[in-house]
């Protein structure tokens, strides 16, 4: 009987002992959301375990003290300062509320003063290029009207604004054999020998073989009816051949040695008559080749007409100029019929049907490569009065002859009414 008392003694006094432990041990630390300000907690580790105090003498949790910190910064701002100074401020993760990192941020008072930024300036834009082409355009590039005779300008529309004007650079050719012609350097029955150089001319010609021969006059109907680049060529070269005998200079020059002092002849007289936005580059019109250093041939409907104005005073000139086809001997012997390209000529009838036949035209030349357009002088005349009609550099035939017929007829008008 003792002996259970004494066990139900003990089991008392361990359990009193037991709850007396539980009821004594302090409260665990609260760990609540960071402040903001103070200095980022440590790391968590481990729990360590709780040492049993008394519990008079339980310690009181100490109130944190707030630690000065870097302003905040932002944006590009705060990405600078990083790379500046090694350091990033604390980002904290939104789900926890818990810095993603343990680096201290550096205080204010030791931060580089930031440099501003500059801000960018956009650049102007540089200007367009000037543009180097001459090419067609719709309706012209160009086109003007004038009396023949007073030199009055009827019509004019961008009159100095360049182009190439293709095979209307024959007219200059042309006035140029036939002062030779009237100097006497040789006749129109006067044959001229095509150079291998001149029988490589691209289309439109009369096919002249090398050493073949024509009379100047039938070289003079190509160039002006059928508007052939071989017969202005072989007659640049024949032309340039008599300057240099005349002078005395030595005549045995090659073939394109001959055409450069022809085409430096087109250029004097171009500068004589007033042609200040004119250079030529070959006696036909043709294109330069590919890889070659040779330039187009450029000029004004400005300047054109003061050519045409020469021309239309010159004898025989529109007796040339004035035929919708012709026969012409070809080198080989044979008889060859030449049909235009001017369908305001009467007789020539247009087998596209885009332009209508004035009675009173009778002249000049039709022009026309992909790189220019299509150009066209025209000349008419009514009741003892006479008009130079320049289109140049149109987008097409269909806009140069709609352009060039109502701007021949109303000149027509105005020199009939005035």
């Amino acid at each position: 009987m003792q002996k259970c008392h004494l066990i139900k003694v003990c089991f008392s006094t361990a359990w009193l002992v037991a709850a007396g432990w539980t009821f004594a041990a302090p409260a665990p630390i609260q760990r609540g959301p960071l402040m903001r300000g103070t200095a980022p907690a440590k790391a968590e580790s481990a729990p360590a375990k709780a040492v049993p105090v008394p519990a008079k003498a339980a310690p009181v949790p100490a109130k944190a003290t707030p630690v000065k910190s870097a302003p905040r910064r932002s944006g590009a701002l705060a990405a600078s300062n990083q790379e500046a100074t090694g350091v990033s401020l604390p980002r904290r993760d939104r789900s926890s509320g818990a810095p993603t990192h343990v680096k201290k941020p550096v205080p204010a008072k030791a931060m580089p003063p930031q440099a501003k930024k500059p801000i960018p300036v956009k650049p102007a834009s540089a200007p367009a290029p000037i543009a180097t082409s001459y090419g067609p355009r719709a309706p012209y590039r160009g086109a003007i009207a004038v009396d023949a005779d007073t030199g009055r300008i009827l019509f004019s529309d961008n009159m100095r604004t360049p182009g190439y004007p293709a095979s209307v650079t024959k007219l200059m050719t042309f006035l140029l054999v036939l002062e030779d012609i009237q100097a006497g350097l040789y006749g129109l029955n006067d044959r001229a020998v095509a150079s291998p150089f001149a029988s490589l001319m691209e289309p439109s010609k009369v096919d002249i073989r090398p050493g073949q021969s024509m009379t100047i006059h039938d070289l003079l109907l190509s160039i002006m009816v059928k508007s052939a680049n071989d017969a202005a060529e072989v007659l640049a070269e024949h032309s340039a051949r008599a300057h240099l005998r005349r002078r005395g200079a030595p005549s045995d020059l090659s073939p394109a040695e001959l055409c450069a002092e022809f085409v430096a002849r087109m250029n004097l007289r171009a500068k004589e008559l007033g042609m200040r936005d004119t250079r030529y580059a070959s006696p036909n019109g043709l294109p330069p080749p590919r890889r070659s250093k040779r330039g187009f041939d450029v000029s004004t409907a400005a300047d054109l007409v003061e050519l045409g104005k020469v021309l239309v005073r010159m004898p025989k000139a529109l007796s040339y100029t004035s035929r919708a086809s012709c026969t012409v001997t070809d080198g080989s012997g044979k008889t060859l019929t030449l049909a235009g390209h001017n369908y305001f000529i009467p007789g020539n009838p247009d087998p596209k049907r885009l332009c209508t036949p004035l009675p009173e035209c009778d002249g000049l030349k039709t022009g026309y490569t992909s790189a220019s357009g299509c150009s066209i002088m025209l000349t008419a005349h009514r009741n003892g009065r006479r008009v130079i009609v320049v289109v140049l550099g149109s987008a097409g035939r269909h806009e140069r002859e709609k352009a060039a017929g109502h701007i021949l007829r109303d000149a027509l008008d105005a020199i009939s009414i005035w």
